[in-house]
């Protein structure tokens, strides 16, 4: 039985580490690439001589959520929860022994 608790509880683990990730690591790229992209045509404008506008250089974040995608960060946050959840629990079980 305790071999059983430790193997599900270390899939969870990996399962959610591999979605927390993932997540925000596409995040970070895209919004790098926008900045990237805005950049590129700010100094192109500045040696052009064009006026420069700050509003002409901020994109709008764009919505690369699909269905998978919302299940998956779904799943994340239920076993974000319910990891923290039992660490709580072992933690006051562990205050208690001492």
């Amino acid at each position: 039985m305790n071999k059983t608790i430790k193997l599900v509880f270390i899939i969870v683990l990996i399962f959610f580490f591999s979605l927390f990730f993932s997540r925000y690591n596409n995040y970070y790229e895209n919004k790098t690439v926008l900045t990237d992209s805005a950049i590129e045509r700010f100094e192109k404008d500045l040696k052009e001589g064009k006026e420069i506008v700050a509003s002409n250089y901020i994109e709008e974040e764009k919505d690369y959520n699909n269905k998978a995608a919302k299940i998956g960060i779904k799943t994340s946050k239920f076993i974000e929860n319910s990891f923290n959840k039992v660490m709580k629990t072992m933690m006051k079980y562990l205050e208690k022994i001492q």
